[in-house]
């Protein structure tokens, strides 16, 4: 018999075999029905109640809680007639604290957005962003430009330029995307932005391209060139001194320790030749007179005091307002080692009050990156319990940039920070996804973050969108 008659025949004698019992959808009654009912019912509330928050990651317990949700849905199809089939329809049975339509209705699609918000750490950071909550705007801003950058840091520039904001917050988005398009060579794009952008706001997009010329490591004539065809003004002036210095200060303090120029700006690869100096000064002179070479002239006094040479810094400022040059200073002598020196330049700039304090933030930041613990710990005792939660940002935001001292990040690690602003959080989270020298170990911290800010499935709105709804359920 050859393969296609077989193959008939014993289709037709499949359509008068009695049907396969598990490939039955009922509806079904009678008692072997009923204790059915009642053992998925069973099965349901215990992966509710044994999988729970904050144990698990939301992954494992998605899967186990759309089983639930699969297991009320096979008894209400398959077992309507079944008494558990009847309390679940007045809701006098309940999936763990959940009625079931609440569980369907509510917990699943909330429990779907918690899964995507720890899947990785941008998408944690979108989530302490976008919670209920979180109502400090300009904390939310600065949190959305890490955000932002994050997401040109990793080539989704549609991501970046899509993200919704205000019509009045467009430029401001424009010009958070054209810093990152410009450092990393995306050309294209950043013609395109400078094209559509409104007239008036242009000139800031074309401060900040100038910049990351500079910044990237063009040349000097590529930088003449820009300046003739987009119009040599002060302000790009200005602007590109910022990029060179930005650039120099990491290439200075290498030389001068004797460590290796590669990976010097924080993972950003698109930087060229960072062998190749500027004639800071030079650059300087070009500035006219005013408010733009004030400001350079300032920048540049940091950059000296930052390479230890604060003798000349201060030459470069006004009568008294060499105070601001401390936390530089403070930096340089971190950088050499001379910690104890470091810690007195409160006196040596006679600092008092608010400016004390904010000068032992910034020293706490370095020393974190680089410092003994001890003297970073002793830096840490001498601020306010007022500062205490901007000391516990700085801190370990210093810890996470610091290339000397590895951070490994543990399962609790971001949760178990002192600090209960989303937008700090989210912020360092974003920081610590942009180093190249992190290390994470053990399951992903995200689960635990999104628990801490997030946690439980009570009064929950009411769904939106059907579909999202639906979608969360299968």
């Amino acid at each position: 018999m050859s393969i296609h008659r077989l193959v008939i025949s014993l289709l037709f004698l499949a359509a008068f075999l009695p049907p396969v019992p598990g490939a039955e959808i009922g509806p079904f009654t009678g008692p072997e029905a009923d204790a059915e009912a009642v053992r998925l019912y069973s099965r349901a509330n215990d992966y509710v109640n044994d999988v729970v928050e904050g144990k698990y990651s939301y992954s494992y317990i998605q899967f186990h809680w759309k089983r639930a949700g699969a297991n009320i849905d096979r008894i209400l199809r398959a077992y309507p007639s079944s008494p558990t089939a009847a309390q679940v329809n007045t809701g006098a049975l309940k999936l763990g604290a959940f009625s079931p339509g609440y569980f369907k209705e509510r917990v699943l699609p909330r429990l779907e957005e918690k899964k995507v918000a720890s899947f990785d750490a941008i998408n944690c950071a979108i989530f302490l962003y976008y919670l209920e909550n979180n109502q400090d705007a300009a904390g939310k801003q600065q949190l959305l430009s890490a955000i932002i950058q994050t997401l040109c840091r990793q080539i989704r520039w549609g991501e970046a330029l899509g993200f919704p904001v205000l019509d009045d917050e467009r430029p401001w988005l424009w010009n958070e995307v054209i810093r990152q398009t410009t450092i990393y060579h995306n050309d294209k794009l950043t013609e395109e932005l400078l094209t559509n952008i409104m007239p008036e706001r242009k000139a800031e997009l074309l401060a900040t391209v100038a910049e990351g010329l500079a910044f990237r490591g063009e040349k000097i004539e590529d930088l003449v060139a820009f300046l003739a065809e987009q119009g040599d003004t002060p302000a790009l002036r200005a602007a590109m001194f910022a990029g060179l210095v930005r650039r120099e200060l990491p290439i200075q303090r290498a030389l001068a320790a004797g460590r290796p120029l590669k990976g010097l700006y924080d993972g950003v690869n698109g930087i060229q030749e960072p062998e190749q100096s500027s004639d800071l000064p030079a650059w300087l002179q070009t500035i006219p007179a005013g408010a733009d070479r004030d400001e350079a002239n300032r920048r540049y006094a940091h950059y000296l005091a930052a390479l230890g040479r604060i003798d000349e810094a201060q030459q470069l400022l006004p009568a008294g307002g060499s105070s601001g040059l401390a936390a530089s200073h403070a930096s340089h002598l971190v950088d050499i080692g001379d910690f104890a020196a470091a810690q007195a330049l409160s006196a040596t700039y006679n600092l008092n009050g608010a400016q004390a304090d904010r000068f032992r933030l910034d020293l706490l930041e370095w020393l974190a990156q680089s410092g003994p613990d001890a003297e970073t710990a002793a830096v840490r005792g001498r601020l306010p319990a007022s500062l205490s939660v901007e000391a516990g940002y700085r801190e370990f935001q210093g810890r996470i940039l610091s290339t000397e001292k590895q951070l490994v990040v543990r399962e609790h690690t971001f949760a178990n920070l002192p600090l209960t602003d989303p937008n700090l959080v989210g912020r360092l989270i974003c920081i610590w996804s942009l180093t190249p020298n992190r290390t994470l170990r053990g399951a992903a911290p995200w689960d635990a973050v999104v628990h801490k800010f997030a946690p439980g499935f009570e009064n929950l709105p009411p769904p939106q969108d059907r579909k999202k709804v639906e979608a969360a359920g299968r």
